[in-house]
């Protein structure tokens, strides 16, 4: 077991997931690990990475960190042997068939429950990725995450099968910054990240009117995936407008939903999700409740938590106050 910041032990499962995430998001080129542009690595090679070997992880380990994943970080896929040329060289049947999982999020679903349910003991038979959350460039996320769409409708055709909300969820001492600089910047990923929750029916579950339903750390909340359960302040975004006005949006295979946002200009300052596609901001760790609405601040945050660091830096983050934090 490895130990956290306060001494007590981390279960294994829990240390190898940690150790997986960070591979196949960050570090994989890093560690020599050969890693496709859609993101994938062979198994077989994982096992021998520095990190993963010592802590002397099995196949059936990955196989369970996958299908046990709260999160859904990762993707499966499974690699027929019949598919497999001499040499160990990927087919291209093997090829055209990673990049028809990058179709729609439930292909890439069923490529996952069917690699899980497979009984093979080779691990170079299987091929894992992050299903989002990359920060290496050499990954062109475009090609396994699921564009959206003002066309998108439901398979019977009856309404949009666009998310119903939207949301960014951050700290006090980022939310000036965000303001400042006028959106949401993905810093050190590829993308900025967001939840399709809480609805507003979560934070207010008595109306507008009513006091807001305060942040419990304790509690479980209802998002899969997409921010952290200790999000202090929720962006919610008009995700019509954002794509009308072109602000590419994708899905993941775990239902994060992802933009790197847009050029604005000539500002030379990289992409952004502007503040313009802001719905709604609101407090929820104090109870202050909505901040921004319709363009236009409601009430400033309280310099005491304005001035408060991202708790993730006191995590082992390191990255203390910045404009696109909160991410999973």
């Amino acid at each position: 077991m490895s130990r956290r910041g306060g001494g007590r032990a981390m279960p294994r499962e829990v240390v190898l997931s940690k150790a997986l995430s960070h591979l196949l998001r960050h570090s994989a080129e890093k560690e020599n690990l050969k890693i496709s542009k859609e993101g994938y690595v062979n198994v077989a090679d994982l096992l021998e990475t520095r990190k993963v070997k010592s802590l002397k992880v099995t196949l059936p380990e990955i196989i369970q960190a996958v299908a046990s994943s709260d999160k859904q970080r990762f993707s499966l896929f499974y690699i027929s042997p019949a598919t497999i040329e001499s040499g160990n060289q990927e087919s291209q049947e093997q090829q055209e068939a990673v990049v028809a999982t990058a179709a729609s999020e439930e292909k890439q679903k069923n490529a996952t429950a069917h690699a899980l349910s497979v009984k093979d003991n080779d691990p170079s038979h299987f091929l894992i990725r992050a299903t989002q959350g990359h920060s290496m460039k050499s990954v062109d996320t475009t090609l396994f995450l699921e564009k959206l769409s003002l066309d998108d409708t439901k398979e019977d055709g009856a309404a949009s099968n666009l998310p119903d909300t939207v949301v960014h969820g951050t700290y006090h001492g980022a939310w000036p910054l965000i303001l400042a600089s006028g959106g949401l910047r993905s810093m050190s990923r590829l993308q900025v990240h967001f939840a399709t929750g809480p609805t507003m029916d979560e934070v207010y579950p008595n109306g507008r009117d009513a006091p807001i339903a305060l942040l419990d750390p304790r509690s479980k909340a209802t998002v899969i995936s997409g921010m952290r359960s200790d999000a202090e302040i929720l962006i919610y975004i008009n995700l019509r407008r954002a794509l009308e006005a072109g602000c590419p949006f994708y899905r993941s295979e775990n239902g994060v939903i992802l933009s790197e946002g847009m050029n604005l200009g000539d500002s030379g300052e990289g992409k952004i999700v502007p503040i313009e596609f802001f719905d709604l901001v609101i407090e929820r760790k104090t109870g202050l409740g909505v901040l921004w609405e319709d363009g236009s601040v409601v009430q400033e945050l309280p310099s005491h938590l304005a001035e408060k660091r991202n708790p993730k830096a006191t995590r082992g983050g390191g990255r203390g106050r910045g404009r696109g934090m909160g991410q999973p």
